[in-house]
């Protein structure tokens, strides 16, 4: 039996067929369309379910187009970035340096030092080895830095598991010894601890288990240490729903629990300064759609075979099905049109190139648009754009009525510019 399309999760209110229509004509295809006012929408339920003294970071890993780090900057978010890369985006987008944390496990000297340079919020350090370093590069510099000690207790869950045995943070005892030994480390200011236990979860009851361990475990190094910190990180992992057996979440569920247990934790380390979230699937996630147009259609036996011209070297990251557990995608203007088992496949010469594999859709004709929901974090930045010297496609922005191109199109002129042309 085929397999229905996953459209209960095609998120509502997102821009109609004539935006996406007028988007393809306008740009050309393959392209990522975002909207704004679904970016706008989500940031409001993401802050109405999280107790109000709760700072958010948007993480620029999802999506760190300076255009989207900047609507968000506007909408009242700070912003995590883990490599020097984003680092410049969030400044160019208007992101204060005091409000950037930077977070990973294998920052380079040249990024710590920038990191250290630019005075940020401050550095998440993720071994005892990089404390070190940030110690003696701060001291280069004349500076004292806030640092942030990440703490793995050990556990955690989602679809990429982060606590646990990962390469992420430190464990609870090394931590400790790092506070009680804080006084060595004069160049720095230890002034919290951050962590994250996984991500892309579907479950409000599993975030919550999450920020009880990380409380009960900052307060255990805090009580053990004699040090008081002013700044926890409670990470995140609040999923959406990619895939047709996906649920949607009650994350209002989330909100008394959260409060009770937050309040509590407040209550016995008043000298708390900021409590913080990160989210970046969360909040671009479904204001994203991919766009591709079909090239060819072929049918062998029963099934169709949709050839799009945009496939998986620029629509990556979260496909590790091989299309047997397509994301929400549909036909642009196909309703009514006899259906069929169609997989569509990108242009690549590899037969792994399939973005959907026997799903019921409309049969498509050649010059249809074929529309990618969910498509707004970890696809762009995280598709190999250069597999088959494809490049990478544009992006724009629908926002306040207006389409706006907030990144060009990457031609093949443009990845052989910086290749040296060879002398004879």
């Amino acid at each position: 039996m085929y397999k229905l399309p996953p459209n209960q999760h095609i998120p509502k209110n997102l821009v109609g067929d004539d935006t996406l229509s007028e988007d393809a004509s306008k740009f050309g295809t393959p392209l990522y369309l975002y909207d704004g006012a679904l970016m706008e929408r989500r940031w409001n339920t993401l802050r109405s379910f999280l107790p109000k003294n709760v700072i958010i970071y948007y993480s620029a890993k999802a999506n760190p187009n300076v255009w989207i780090i900047n609507l968000f900057r506007k909408l009242g978010a700070s912003c995590e970035i883990a490599s020097h890369g984003e680092l410049a985006a969030a400044l160019r987008a208007g992101i204060s340096p005091s409000d950037v944390i930077f977070v990973g496990p294998g920052k380079s000297q040249y990024e710590l030092a920038h990191a250290i340079s630019q005075d940020l919020a401050a550095i998440v350090v993720e071994s005892r080895r990089e404390l070190e370093d940030v110690q003696a590069l701060s001291r280069r510099q004349k500076r004292r830095t806030r640092i942030a000690l990440r703490i793995n207790p050990g556990r955690g869950s989602g679809s990429i598991r982060m606590g646990g045995i990962t390469q992420f943070g430190m464990d609870v005892e090394l931590v400790l010894g790092i506070l009680k030994d804080a006084f060595e480390f004069i160049d720095v200011e230890i002034v919290g601890l951050h962590a994250y236990l996984g991500t892309g979860i579907l479950k409000w009851e599993e975030v919550f288990e999450h920020t009880e361990l990380i409380l009960q475990t900052a307060d255990y190094l805090q009580e053990q240490s004699n040090q008081e910190l002013t700044f926890v990180d409670l990470g995140g992992g609040f999923g959406i729903p990619y895939f047709d057996r996906d649920e949607e979440t009650d994350w209002n569920a989330l909100t008394e629990p959260l409060t009770k247990l937050l309040n509590e934790y407040l209550k016995k380390h008043p000298q708390t300064e900021t409590v913080a979230v990160e989210s970046g699937r969360f909040l671009i996630g479904p204001a994203g759609v991919f766009l591709t147009r079909v090239v060819d259609v072929k049918q062998v036996g029963i099934k169709w075979f949709v050839i799009l011209d945009g496939g998986i070297n620029i629509f990556g990251g979260e496909d590790r099905y091989r299309g047997f557990r397509p994301t929400p995608s549909r036909v642009v203007s196909g309703e009514g049109r006899k259906k069929g088992p169609v997989t569509l496949c990108g242009p690549l010469c590899t037969s792994a190139d399939r973005l959907a594999v026997d799903t019921l859709l409309p049969i498509p004709r050649i010059g249809d648009l074929v529309a990618f929901y969910q498509a707004g974090a970890y696809r762009f930045t995280a598709s190999p754009g250069l597999f088959l010297s494809h490049g990478f496609p544009c992006e724009v922005l629908a926002h306040d009525g207006h389409l706006s191109l907030i990144r060009d199109r990457m031609t093949p002129d443009h990845f052989l510019m910086d290749q040296p042309r060879i002398l004879e």
